[in-house]
């Protein structure tokens, strides 16, 4: 975002000495983002334009990315390292990397946006310091990123899928649901990243690590039952409420299997998730006057 043309835009920061409890209140972020939506459109826009500028192939890289990961984990957890029979139990080595690509699609959200959350503010130190530019909008364009990209991908997996089956399951109808909770989730974490990244920039450092364990812990090369198995039934709403398994499952269940999302724990996490992002939010506005003065 460091290089965005940033044109004039009428922005008019009143911000009024609110305590922690107003932020809280979801009408506030409602309305920032309702008030600089053009805004928000325009950056989300530049920022996918800008990662392939100067490429010969230019967007078409949203497209051909998702097709080389879909066949190279087809080939390597599907055909040489045997999952479709001992780990998925499937018909074909193609549902195998279908299975896989669309949790790796879901998980990047994740990866995209919390591995860079740290050092957002940093980044874009011009606008930190620009007193009219509303910079609580600079988490939710690098989520709004991640989740267009992940979008595509999602796209071009539904479009494989139905070449290869000849159907689109129906119940792809509540992957706007599973997408909710993912965004609340990445969204809420970019909030409390982006405030603590400004005091200690050895958060930044952590999150690289912590994406990685995170990644293996979410069910991405094998499916959640694999990850159930290990655990006592007592401990199983532990793994649930760790968020990215569940909604790694549900993106499976309703594009891949024709089956609808756990409805349980996609209320208990989406509510769980609201609240992250609030809470996040709040955080990130509290402590927005001190960051100019710290960066």
């Amino acid at each position: 975002m460091s290089d965005i043309p940033f044109q004039p835009v009428k922005i008019i920061s009143k911000e009024s000495p609110f305590q922690f409890r107003h932020f809280l209140n979801p009408f506030h972020l409602l309305r920032q983002l309702f008030l600089y939506r053009e805004l928000l459109g325009r950056f989300i826009w530049w920022e996918v334009k800008n990662r392939y500028r100067g490429a010969a192939l230019g967007m078409l890289w949203t497209i051909i990315v998702p097709l080389l990961r879909l066949a190279v984990y087809t080939l390597v957890f599907a055909v040489l390292l045997g999952g479709k029979e001992v780990t998925w139990h499937l018909d074909s080595n193609y549902e195998v990397g279908a299975m896989i690509f669309c949790g790796f699609v879901m998980f990047n959200v994740f990866a995209d946006a919390a591995g860079k959350g740290p050092m957002l503010l940093w980044e874009n130190q011009t606008y930190v310091k620009n007193v009219v530019f509303p910079i609580e909008i600079i988490p939710v364009i690098a989520t709004g990123v991640a989740v267009l990209h992940s979008m595509i991908g999602v796209a071009v997996l539904v479009f494989l899928e139905f070449f290869s089956s000849g159907q689109i399951h129906w119940t792809i109808v509540y992957l706007p649901l599973v997408y909710m909770q993912l965004i609340f989730f990445v969204a809420g974490l970019c909030f409390f990243l982006a405030t603590l990244g400004v005091f200690n920039r050895d958060i930044n450092n952590l999150m690289q690590s912590l994406i990685q364990i995170v990644f293996f812990l979410s069910a991405i090369v094998f499916p959640l039952n694999r990850l159930m198995a290990l655990i006592p039934d007592k401990w199983e709403w532990i793994v649930r409420l760790s968020i990215l398994p569940s909604i790694v499952d549900d993106a499976r269940r309703v594009i891949l299997e024709g089956q609808p999302p756990d409805w349980f724990w996609l209320s208990v996490n989406m509510l769980l998730m609201l609240i992250l992002l609030l809470v996040g939010y709040a955080c990130f506005m509290s402590y927005k006057r001190d960051f100019a003065d710290v960066i």
